[in-house]
């Protein structure tokens, strides 16, 4: 998404504070998982398991901070909280698309991040 482009939610409110509820559950789990690791003296390698959780929790903040919910792009929809309905604007979808993208790059980069400190931590 470039400086001056205009958000385009596929997303309504209630979408969003559910996908707030998953991040904080998969934030949670990866934290628990962090430390039941650590406190277990795992190996430094298998520690990056904590990759999956800190990703999924890290797209349902960024997918209702972009209010962009990556898996209605995929099927060409979206969901204002009243079902699913169809986006039919190629140039809204080029627009969903770009915010998708940007949901998964930003989850990636910090889920990655944050399983990088797990794993190199003593």
């Amino acid at each position: 998404m470039s400086e001056g482009s205009v958000c385009i939610p596929n997303i309504g409110p209630r979408q969003r504070r559910q996908r707030v509820l998953g991040g904080v559950i998969g934030l949670v789990l990866g934290v628990a998982i962090s430390a039941l690791l650590l406190a277990t003296g795992v190996a430094r390698p298998y520690r990056a398991a904590v990759f999956l959780p800190f990703f999924v929790g890290m797209t349902g903040f960024f997918q209702a901070r972009e209010k962009t919910c990556v898996a209605l792009v995929a099927k060409k929809a979206r969901n204002m909280d009243l079902g699913d309905e169809p986006v039919s604007d190629e140039s809204e979808m080029q627009q969903l698309r770009a915010q998708a993208k940007k949901v998964y790059v930003q989850s990636l980069l910090s889920a990655a991040l944050l399983s990088a400190l797990v794993v190199m931590l003593p």
